[in-house]
């Protein structure tokens, strides 16, 4: 079994972060360079503010902001907006909103392993976002079919997964030691559990919008209603 408790021990929000930023860097051949606060704008001091330069040039292409713990009034999700579009004169601006847990003067913040997936996830995006061809609405970006905007980092979130990979990112927060082998088989081994039945819902969902918006929808609550009760426990069997 995995001891999710056990498991966030291992994967303190600093480390996790400093790690991320440097595979990816090594990934794409790219320099973050984190600016000094006061001397970029921002909507709250949290926020932290990244250029990035092309690692054989030395050019600029960008900057990213990360605004990573919860307050009051903040976006409830993870998500990365695009500020700022590609011109001729100056690369884009993109920010990563997460809510995740804030460190407390007795403990640094501690994350999920899901936590963790997520976050390389979401920076998946910033990268596609800042290191995409193209100025305007004519990036790469912009003219990226809207059912393949999420592979890139879908594809990316995979190296959470990998061995290597979690050995680099985990570092107990109090002895500073990675994920015992069988804990890290453990984890790797549980990531299917029940994938089937995750499939079957989304392949439910997705017959319920055909049939929502095919040749005979239901045009009334209680059609949709109907609808809803015969397909759900035929094709995601709950």
């Amino acid at each position: 079994g995995v001891d999710a408790k056990k498991i966030k021990e291992y994967f303190p929000l600093d480390h996790v972060v400093e790690t991320t930023l440097d595979i990816y860097q090594e990934l794409l051949s790219l320099i973050f360079e984190e600016l000094p606060k006061g001397t970029y704008w921002t909507w709250h001091k949290e926020a932290r503010c990244f250029q990035v330069k092309d690692k054989e040039s030395g050019s600029p292409i960008g900057y990213f902001y990360l605004d990573l713990h919860p307050r009051q009034g903040k976006y409830g999700h993870a998500a990365i907006f695009h500020l700022v579009k590609r011109t001729a004169s100056h690369g884009a601006v993109d920010c990563m909103l997460c809510n995740l847990p804030a460190s407390t003067p007795d403990k640094p913040s501690l994350l999920r392993h899901q936590n963790v997936v997520t976050f390389f996830h979401e920076f998946g995006h910033i990268m596609h976002a800042i290191c995409t061809e193209g100025i305007g609405n004519s990036t790469r970006l912009a003219k990226c079919p809207r059912d393949f905007v999420e592979a890139p980092s879908q594809m990316l979130e995979n190296w959470v997964w990998q061995k290597q990979v979690l050995e680099r990112l985990a570092k107990h927060y109090q002895t500073n030691e990675s994920l015992p082998d069988k804990t890290l088989e453990s984890m790797i081994r549980a990531k299917h559990v029940n994938v089937a039945f995750s499939s079957l819902r989304q392949i439910y969902l997705s017959r319920l919008d055909l049939e929502i918006h095919g040749p005979n929808p239901p045009t009334t609550v209680e059609e949709i209603q109907a609808l809803v009760d015969r397909l759900c426990p035929s094709i995601s069997l709950v």
